[in-house]
């Protein structure tokens, strides 16, 4: 049975493990020159993190990084108006994507062709998108690295043009694609956690 702990109790557990364990470790030194400032703000990389995590599931690299978010200075409208990019390239699922006058486009998939719920959908994403709380190419750079989440490499190269002719160098974009890569591993990686509270139940031999 898992422990009731807070989200801080638990990130010291996580710590303990990577000074004690080599694999944590090896975790560690994957990640950590990840979240530096680059081309990207550390602000910007843990905002564009809680959306990625939102794809790979994660509970704890959402809290983790929606809080250090927090403390480099975003507001809870910033980490709002990312989540809901994961949101609306989750409910376009297979559609077929592109952009016209600034704009998605999309085709849609047989099952919802035609159907009311397809234009809500399509309403859905232009307002989140539309959103003028991110700067374009942020927002696109976002899209490219949540695309790249969902292993879409369609959208993926799609909002990456997208970001490229909204002013984003490719460098931040590579350090977007990498805290993807961070954040896979992450999402399995936090639920050591788990792991650790079979371990401390199970009763001595």
């Amino acid at each position: 049975m898992s422990h009731p702990r807070n989200h801080d109790q638990e990130a010291r557990i996580v710590g303990a493990l990577e000074r004690q364990h080599p694999d944590p470790k090896a975790f560690r030194t994957l990640s950590a020159p990840v979240w530096r400032s680059g081309a990207l703000s550390e602000k910007d990389k843990h905002l564009i993190a809680v959306a990625i995590a939102q794809i790979t599931r994660c509970a704890f690299c959402i809290e983790h990084h929606a809080a250090l978010a927090r403390k480099t200075g975003a507001t809870r409208d910033e980490a709002l108006a990312f989540s809901y990019l994961s949101a609306v390239l989750e409910a376009l699922g297979s559609s077929d994507v592109s952009i016209e006058a600034g704009q998605l486009v999309t085709v849609d998939e047989a099952a919802v062709a035609g159907k009311p719920i397809a234009d809500a959908r399509l309403a859905f994403a232009r307002q989140v998108f539309g959103n003028d709380l991110l700067e374009p190419g942020l927002r696109w750079l976002a899209a490219a690295a949540i695309a790249y989440a969902q292993s879409n490499e369609a959208n993926r190269q799609l909002f990456h043009r997208q970001a490229l002719a909204n002013g984003q160098p490719e460098a931040a974009l590579d350090e977007a694609y990498a805290l993807v890569v961070v954040l896979r591993a992450g999402a399995v990686y936090a639920h050591t956690l788990h792991v650790v509270d079979a371990f401390e139940d199970a009763p001595d031999a």
